[in-house]
């Protein structure tokens, strides 16, 4: 369902959330358009920082983890830097995960997800809050996905799920630049090639 940037603040359910959405929001304004990766401030996010990821888009079409707080090396098990999703996620995450990416990345838009992860070996499910914004590299191309995992609770961490349900999702499209624009088009014409 698609949302309109106004409310993104009102819509978050959680200070991480909202921590996050105003730092790009910052950006956003103050900029005129996608932030710039290099413009993320560590020193803005405070709590939040322990949640958050970002990653890398390739024009292979499979993402990379360029960074992932504690929060996700807890929940995995591991450490996620350099990793392709592929190497992340099984064959039944991986189509749900890419197409968060793609929305953000693609469309492009901030997307707000209420969701429930199955965890490896366990018979319940762990709810969490999932937040994904676009960034771009410094030649203005969206390149990156900013992103904070919200759970509810630290029950079937270290194991990773094998499975997400989205209970709910919002998608708050933005404007883009003609700069942005073109030099996304660029990315997404390598990326087919």
């Amino acid at each position: 369902m698609e949302h309109g940037l106004a409310s993104l603040i009102v819509d978050m359910p959680d200070a991480k959330l909202q921590a996050v959405a105003r730092h790009w929001m910052t950006l956003h304004y103050a900029g005129g358009g996608i932030p710039r990766l290099r413009a993320v401030d560590a020193l803005q996010l405070g709590q939040a920082l322990s949640d958050i990821w970002i990653l890398d888009l390739h024009d292979d079409g499979m993402p990379r983890v360029h960074l992932a707080g504690e929060t996700l090396a807890d929940w995995f098990g591991r450490c996620l830097k350099g990793l392709r999703l592929s190497e992340i996620y099984n064959a039944d995450m991986l189509p749900l995960i890419l197409n968060m990416v793609r929305q953000v990345s693609e469309t492009p838009a901030i997307l707000l997800q209420q969701a429930h992860s199955l965890p490896t070996n366990r018979s319940f499910t762990v709810p969490f809050h999932r937040l994904a914004l676009p960034l771009c590299d410094d030649a203005g191309a969206i390149r990156h996905v900013l992103g904070i995992s919200v759970f509810s609770s630290r029950a079937g961490h270290g194991q990773g799920p094998v499975r997400t349900s989205i209970e709910r999702e919002r998608l708050y499209p933005l404007r883009v630049t003609a700069a942005e624009r073109a030099a996304s088009t660029e990315r997404a014409a390598a990326m087919v090639a």
